[in-house]
């Protein structure tokens, strides 16, 4: 699948154009520049075209009438209310290209429109899971042991999908290597029980309980944790028992469902969208985690899923270490983890726009100013002194 977005004033967005996003797409820029705000507008634009071809996948089943109603108002989060309801100006087009074939979502003068992508052919069909790891991560260790006491509370849509997902996959990830920052992580109990503990890997001291280990393990564990599940463990079995047979069966309607191809034959994409992935971590474990990040979404072929990285992110260290993962993938000398430099992108989101920070040479750069200028600065001030 190739995906194209073009988003037009949408909070601090004035014209964002992907004519191709990326497997690894980064995203950096001040505070406030828009970078979540776009992540949002394009993990919104994929759950809808996800239920689409649910839709549709019920449709060429024999089952016309769908569990799904498309109202954008019930789609959106709180956050993007503003920015969407109400506002005229506010456009989006998202189109999917699979197999030569496009697939038009889009949003205008506030009403959404699907026709586009309401006849899609089994061939063309996806079964898409999409993930947000919200920068509100390390509260998830507190939350979860505060979680009688927290059954009323709300810290907003991504924080909870986070955590629902950080459920699920500690259901089946009860055990992994965190490398990055030398520690193991193991996940005893059940339900609202569990516990989670991270063991140093050279045993220089006891394990310690997750919720009392430093903001940078708070932090990275989920992530890691995710990240992990979604590459090796995710079931699309199960995610469509619930969301296509549960519904046909509650219905009564299993009698009209007479599939051409059966769901778990779908082609599957998992898109997994990082807030700050760097939050607390020092520079090497930033480094160490983005191997982590590239080794698991794309050297993995479970079940021939195919996965997807945004990330929005302020780090100079991960993105200077893009260039070193590209060069590796150029040198047959090199050593380690790699990147083709053809899945990657990074954007500068600035003044509403989003530039293209990679050069398209030969052998391609990641110009990392942006982000080395303060640096830069600093110690030419210093040295007037």
């Amino acid at each position: 699948m190739k995906e194209c977005i073009i988003i037009e004033n949408v909070g601090p967005l004035k014209h964002i154009e992907l004519e191709d996003i990326k497997q690894l797409t980064i995203l950096v820029g001040e505070s406030g520049s828009g970078k979540s705000t776009m992540m949002k507008i394009i993990v919104l634009m994929r759950y809808i075209y996800k239920m689409l071809n649910i839709r549709c996948y019920l449709k060429n089943s024999g089952v016309s009438r769908s569990p799904f109603k498309l109202k954008i108002k019930s789609l959106i989060s709180d956050d993007l209310t503003a920015y969407l309801i109400d506002n005229r100006e506010a456009y989006i087009r998202y189109i999917a290209s699979v197999n030569g074939h496009d697939y038009i979502v889009e949003y205008k003068d506030g009403d959404l429109n699907t026709k586009g992508a309401s006849d899609i052919p089994n061939e063309d069909l996806l079964f898409m899971k999409e993930s947000w790891i919200s920068e509100s991560r390390s509260i998830i260790p507190m939350w979860k042991a505060k979680s009688a006491a927290n059954k009323k509370a709300e810290l907003g849509f991504y924080f909870h999908e986070t955590l629902s997902d950080f459920e699920k996959a500690t259901e089946m990830v009860r055990d992994l290597p965190l490398d990055f920052i030398g520690m193991d992580l193991h996940v005893e109990g059940q339900n609202g029980k569990r516990k989670y503990y991270l063991h140093p890997q050279d045993h220089s001291y006891e394990s310690i309980e997750l919720k009392f280990a430093s903001s940078g393990m708070q932090t990275s564990t989920p992530l890691a944790t995710l990240v992990y599940f979604f590459a090796r463990d995710y079931s699309f079995k199960e995610a469509g028992r619930r969301s296509i047979l549960d519904y046909l069966y509650e219905q009564d309607r299993l009698s009209s469902y007479r599939p051409e191809m059966e769901i778990m034959d779908l082609q599957k994409q998992v898109h997994v969208h990082i807030e700050e992935p760097e939050l607390s971590l020092f520079p090497d474990a930033q480094c160490k985690l983005i191997d982590f990040i590239v080794t698991e979404a794309f050297s993995r072929k479970t079940d021939g899923r195919k996965m997807g990285v945004i990330m929005a992110t302020h780090s100079p260290y991960i993105v200077n270490y893009l260039n070193l993962l590209m060069r590796r993938k150029d040198s047959e000398f090199a050593n380690g983890v790699s990147i083709d430099s053809n899945m990657l992108e990074v954007y500068e989101v600035v003044d509403g726009y989003a530039v293209p920070l990679k050069t398209l040479e030969e052998r391609p750069l990641i110009d990392t100013r942006l982000l080395s200028d303060t640096i830069a600065s600093i110690y030419s001030e210093y040295n007037k002194y």
